[in-house]
């Protein structure tokens, strides 16, 4: 017993030291590149916690298998099956026990972020977006159609998005959305942007040959510099192009 224990000792001491090591470097940190808005700070917040919750569980692997495979290795020429291992019904309870509230914990955590990130439905600014094989359009107030996206900054944006023929999905990854563009269907997605910037956009869908080259650019920037560089740019088509 006291040989069993005094090997506990060691390798939880272990298993202590490399966890508090992993989740010292790891919290705070940045997971996603960029974040530009208050959808992708929640998002990197998510990332974070699982990582450093993550971490104590790995160090608890690579240790059990590490100080094992050291401590109890078989002598050279020993072909000798191992001692038989008999289940341990308190351990296994424990075992169960932490794995449930982590389980639970991280489902109430992500399900109140989830709300978090879809918020209320109302907006201080609307947009309309419209897929086609392999180009965006985007529509703003007062029917100035763009294939940049320009979004204020400070501002809740509802983004309307559609499809004229196949399934895409648009996608800003330093704003943490994505929402399909579906034919026949308007989808919705909400976003309060908070860094000014240019950011590249995407479709996030394959949608054929020229779904690579399906990218735009967007703008965030002040309400008066959006009403400047609507003042300069053609009304909407009436058509798909």
């Amino acid at each position: 017993m006291g040989s069993s224990r005094r090997h506990l000792l060691i390798a939880g001491a272990a298993w202590l030291i490399l966890s508090a090591a992993a989740v010292a470097l790891i919290a705070g940190i940045q997971v996603l590149p960029e974040i530009a808005s208050r959808e992708a700070e929640i998002e990197n917040r998510a990332f974070v916690l699982l990582t450093v919750l993550a971490a104590p569980v790995l160090m608890f692997v690579v240790v059990g298998l590490v100080y094992s495979a050291w401590r109890f290795r078989a002598p050279p020429g020993d072909d000798r099956d191992g001692p038989a291992i008999h289940g341990d019904t308190a351990v296994q309870a424990v075992w169960v026990g932490i794995s449930a509230i982590l389980v639970l914990g991280l489902f109430v955590y992500g399900a109140v972020g989830l709300l978090e990130i879809r918020g209320a439905t109302d907006a201080d600014y609307l947009i309309q977006a419209r897929a086609e094989q392999w180009e965006w359009h985007f529509v703003y107030p007062g029917g100035v159609e763009s294939d940049e996206l320009h979004v204020p900054v400070g501002q809740r944006v509802e983004i309307d998005i559609t499809s004229d023929d196949v399934l895409h999905s648009l996608w800003v990854p330093a704003f943490g959305v994505k929402q399909d563009a579906v034919p026949g269907r308007v989808t919705r997605i909400f976003v309060s942007v908070d860094q000014a910037g240019v950011y590249r956009g995407q479709c996030a869908e394959l949608c054929g040959l020229g779904h690579t080259v399906m990218l735009f650019d967007t703008t965030a920037q002040t309400e008066a510099e959006l009403d400047a560089w609507l003042a300069d740019q053609p009304a909407a088509s009436a058509e798909p192009s």
